[in-house]
Order: structure tokens, then sequence, then C-alpha cells
């Protein structure tokens, strides 16, 4: 029954966030009610910094914010308030604020003063309740585990259906929601990433101003899957969206990689996963109908993001990656730029696909290493390199005993570098393997067998 009624409640959400959105007369009013919410409930905050709960000014405000609960609720069910970039959300529903009132900025300060990103109300509360949470919210953060603490003193005041959460996700870093992915898992993520990077790209295209909350989402579970030691491999995605859409996904999650060899934090990860999903957002532009080419890409990439209002910290690192991922060292680019410059290149001269120069994975890495500082970071090129190994996903290999293998893995330690797991794909007598055969078994090269030669794609030009 928990298995059902847990499936009952995702639809129940989901049909909401669709009725939301496809409504145009509830969407506004949701915005109006939510811009309310925003506005009262951050006027609360800080008049809790000057007056004790039980004082009369809180009681006007008090009323208000209790009665746009319930109207907010009545209309959506359990609702999420999200802070994201300078911007509120709720159920999804970009809330428009006024920007001389500083709303929006503000509660996305106090909550991140917390380590937090949003809140989610169950279910209405009365005076006492808001008074209560007001004063939990309005208390000094902890100096240690600030998220961990603001959530057990909200459970000490028996505030049962209010949860708080992390910074910029519905969920805190790290949470367990379930049992350990698949691959299968991986390229169902694939596919719907590219989906909804694909749609991001329309927007733009269609002069829409950007909305970052889905796509930060997405990378917030890119960064996850990294910490399990989880990536995007280059044929998760084939045939998923379009081609764009998986070259952006792919560019993403390699930067990401990166950024957690060097130690990044979460928070910093997600900004570079965002901003390399946009880093060839130029290419949505048009000039007399067509894409701008390769040297005003750039460019027209920072003004398509400048659409977004404000100028949130992480707007304008996605502004700087779009304008200078592909600088050379002399140019001192910004460290994030430099991370998706490296991803970006090996990407494109790794991937499948039609026009162009495409080489095996590990050539790829093997011209790019004879750019280290001039055209790439050689410090950030050896992260990669340390991480994806000698032979990286993807890349074709003939063994000694005459079969054909594809690596699946990265490095998985020092002894493992040149001696990846690999999955055959044609015999020993040439014949190919056919998806789900007995004969597509893995080989892990870290237990034995030896590498002949690594097999250039056909029609590969000379390096």
């Amino acid at each position: 029954m928990s298995d059902l009624n847990a499936a009952q409640k995702s639809i129940g959400e989901a049909l909401d966030a669709a009725r939301a959105g496809e409504d145009k007369a509830l969407a506004q009013q949701v915005r109006d009610l939510g811009a309310q919410a925003v506005r009262l409930l951050t006027g609360l905050w800080r008049l809790m910094r000057t007056h004790e709960p039980d004082n009369d000014a809180f009681e006007n405000p008090t009323r208000d914010f209790a009665l746009t609960l319930v109207r907010l609720i009545e209309l959506l069910g359990p609702l999420h308030l999200v802070c994201v970039e300078g911007q509120v959300y709720i159920n999804d529903v970009r809330i428009r604020i006024d920007d001389r009132t500083g709303g929006a900025a503000n509660l996305e300060e106090e909550l991140r003063a917390h380590h937090s990103g949003g809140l989610e109300f169950a279910q209405p509360l009365d005076d006492r309740s808001i008074r209560s949470l007001l004063h939990v919210l309005a208390g000094r953060p902890a100096e240690q585990h600030p998220l961990r603490a603001l959530a057990t003193r909200i459970r000490e005041a028996e505030l049962t259906t209010v949860t708080v959460n992390g910074l910029f996700r519905l969920r805190v870093s790290g949470e367990q929601t379930g049992p350990t992915p698949t691959r299968r898992d991986v390229v169902q993520t694939a596919e719907r990433a590219t989906g909804l990077v694909s749609e991001a790209w329309d927007n733009l295209a269609a002069g829409r101003t950007p909305n970052p909350l889905p796509v930060r989402r997405l990378v917030n579970d890119l960064v996850d899957s990294v910490a399990r030691g989880e990536h995007i491999l280059p044929d998760a995605a084939a045939g998923a969206g379009s081609a764009v859409a998986g070259h952006s996904l792919r560019v993403c999650s390699l930067s990401i990689l990166i950024g957690a060899e060097l130690g990044l934090p979460p928070a910093v990860l997600a900004d570079l996963g965002v901003a390399a999903m946009f880093h060839d957002a130029g290419y949505g532009a048009r000039e007399d109908g067509y894409a701008p080419p390769f040297e005003r890409h750039a460019g027209a990439g920072a003004c398509m993001l400048l659409r977004q209002r404000g100028f949130h910290p992480a707007k304008v690192k996605r502004l700087l990656v779009a304008f200078e991922h592909h600088d050379p060292m002399s140019r001192t680019p910004i460290l994030l730029a430099r991370i998706v410059h490296i991803a970006d290149d090996f990407d494109t001269l790794s991937r499948n696909r039609s026009g162009g120069a495409f080489y095996s994975p590990a050539l790829a890495l093997e011209l790019m290493s004879g750019a280290a500082g001039t055209l790439y970071d050689p410090g950030l090129l050896q992260l990669l390199i340390n991480r994806i190994g000698k032979y990286p996903p993807g890349t074709l290999l003939r063994l000694r005993d005459g079969r054909t293998v594809v690596s699946v893995s990265g490095s998985r330690g020092q002894a493992s570098f040149a001696r990846p797991l690999c999955r055959v794909v044609i015999t020993a007598d040439g014949t190919p393997v056919l998806p789900g055969s007995p004969e597509q078994v893995e080989v892990d090269l870290a237990l034995g067998g030896g590498v002949i030669e690594v097999i250039e794609p056909r029609g590969a030009p000379p390096p």
C-alpha cells in the first residue's frame, strides 16, 4: 500500500504541475498569490528580528500570509517554494516580483544563510505555527551543517507539515532516494536531459527569457551521479534529442567530472554544469535565418543569455563561459570556461557526427595533450585524463585474442589506468555481436588480456 500511495501522490503532483503550466488563468492566480506570499514571508522574517513573536505587529501580516497559503494549497496541493538565481518558483511556476521590492533576492539571501534554497508546505498553517516558523527561520544559522540544524529546529518546533530544502533543489544534495541506479537509469536520464535541453534551446531561439530551474535540477542530478562514480557515457544519449542537446549534455557531464576531480564544492559544480549546458547557446541565434558562424557564436550566446533578468553570480558565470569557452590560455579565461573548453573540444573531436574530424576518444586525448599549456589548462586536462583513463569510454580496441571490444569505463585506479572494463562487439572470428546475445560479455582488462591497437573510426582524417 505504501508503494501505491507514493505512486498516487506522484501522479497527483504531476497533474497539478501540468495543470498549473497549461491553465493560463490558474498560472496567473499562482503568480499573483505567489508574489503576495513571497512579500509577506520576507517582511515577516525581517520583522521577527526586531520584535518578539507575540507582538501585535505580526497580527495582520500573519493573518494575510495564512490566508494566502490556504488559497495556494487549495489551488495546487502541497506547496513547493524554491529560490534559484534571484528568482522564485512555486510548484514550478515562476513568480514575477517587482525588482524594486527586492522580495525574491531578499528571500533567497535569508534562506541561503541556512544553506537552504526553499520550503515546502504540506498543509496551511495557523497563526501560532507561522510565528513559530518565523522564530526558527530568523534564528542565527548554525556554524556547522546549518541546513541540518534548521531542519532539526523546525522538527523540534512541531512544524510537521513544513520541510526545508537544500540549495537549488527539491532534495538535499547526496540524499539517497532509492536503490543504486543502473545503466538503464543513466540512459533514461540522458534521454530526459536531452529533451529538456532541446526545449531550453527552443525557448532561447524563440526569444523567451531563460529559465534556469529545470536545467539546474537536472545538473544537480548529474552532480550526484558523478559523486557516485557515474557519468553519461558517450553512447548513453545516442539518438535522444537534438545533436546540440546531446553535445551539451556530454559537455556538461564531462565538465562536472573535471570539476569534481578538482574538488569544487557542489554549489560551484552546479553553476559549472548549467554554464556548460548553455555554452553553445549562440548557435540558437539567427543571422538572416541561419545560425551564426563559429567565429561569432560565443558573443551571440552571451547576448542570448543576457535576456534573463538581473545579474545573479550564476548568470554572470554563464555569460563568461559562453563568451570565453574557446579562448586560449593566453587570454586568461575564467576557471569554469577553461574546464568547459576541455570538455567541449574532447566531445567535438571524439563524438560520432556527420562531417568534421572524428577520432577515437584515446586519440582525441592525445591530440589535446599536444596543446596543453597553449589551448588548454594543463592541470585541468590532466585531471580529465586521470579520470577517464588511457582508453576513455567509447574507444574501440583490438585485443591479443582477436576480439574487438569497446571501453565502457574510465580509470578505476592507477593499476587500471590503461586496463578498462570493456564490452565485446566483434568476436575473434569476425562475427559482430548482437545486443543481448551470449557473446556480448564484459571483459575486465585489469584481470588480464592485452591491447594490440586502438581502432580509429572509418574516414577519420590523419592526426
